[in-house]
């Protein structure tokens, strides 16, 4: 059985959790070590056989508790190359170990214990932001979060998923009504921001979704989005037979899956 856990989900901090009997995987960190533990707990898992961490980009809540855990726990950080040899700023204030850095390269598999992982390059204002595919026992999560469009070439992971993770952050309507100042508004809407409730949604559409047994909408925005206007919207336009979750801002959410 392959246990995983949405830790928290939007601006205040993001993280995944995938677990095994024998190993586990942190997807992002953005919470303090102490929110992690405190999340992993009520969501049933543990870190104590925690086998690494891996970030899609530096902004804080993605990776806010990336160096705790790695000074703390003793457990490997792994970034997209570039991040690490360009040694940006966020990169640097992380505080990281050395011999607990490692990297990857964007479209070249590599396992973190027994998880294989592929990372794909998105579009987001961060540079060298990725989402990641992770296969472990036959089974295939994906998590598509932060970024403004998606590639023809990122759907073939969508489709390869069993549970999949796609960001919901605003509704268009809300985000061009909203308090936001006019810039914010421009990053969030632009090609390297966010997806909207509707680009979601015409992404899952687009995609042959037979092997997904279960979709989660991740990342909704506090001010620009929220849960049951997202459901509605679902319930209107989302053409595939899935389970849906829509997962609250910072919420913690849990499933379990067989392995094949």
């Amino acid at each position: 059985m392959i246990r995983y856990a949405v830790l928290g989900s939007g601006s205040s901090g993001n993280s995944f959790l995938f677990s095994t009997d024998n190993e586990s995987l942190l997807i992002d960190a953005g919470f303090s070590l102490a929110s992690i533990k405190r999340r992993a707990k009520e969501a049933n898992l543990k870190l104590d056989n925690l086998k690494g961490v891996c970030l899609t980009h530096l902004h804080p809540d993605h990776c806010r508790g990336a160096g705790v855990i790695a000074r703390k726990m003793g457990v490997p950080i792994y970034l997209n190359h570039p991040i690490i040899e360009q040694n940006l700023y966020e990169f640097t204030a992380l505080n990281i170990p050395k011999h607990l850095i490692s990297s990857f390269t964007v479209a070249q598999n590599f396992n973190v214990g027994l998880f294989n992982i592929k990372p794909f390059a998105i579009s987001h204002d961060f540079p060298h932001s990725v989402g990641f595919s992770i296969e472990i026992k036959n089974r295939v999560f994906t998590i598509l979060t932060d970024t403004g469009y998606i590639e023809e070439t990122v759907y073939d992971y969508l489709e390869a998923s069993d549970v999949l993770f796609i960001e919901a952050n605003y509704d268009e309507k809300m985000l061009k009504e909203g308090p936001y100042p006019p810039f914010l508004k421009r990053r969030i809407a632009g090609k390297e921001g966010h997806l909207s409730n509707c680009d979601a949604i015409k992404a899952i559409n687009k995609c042959n979704i037979e092997k997904i047994s279960r979709l989660y909408f991740c990342h909704l925005s506090k001010t620009n989005n929220n849960s049951k206007l997202l459901e509605e919207t679902c319930l209107r336009d989302l053409k595939a037979e899935v389970t849906t979750t829509v997962c609250e801002h910072g919420s913690t959410y849990n499933g379990k899956i067989g392995a094949l």
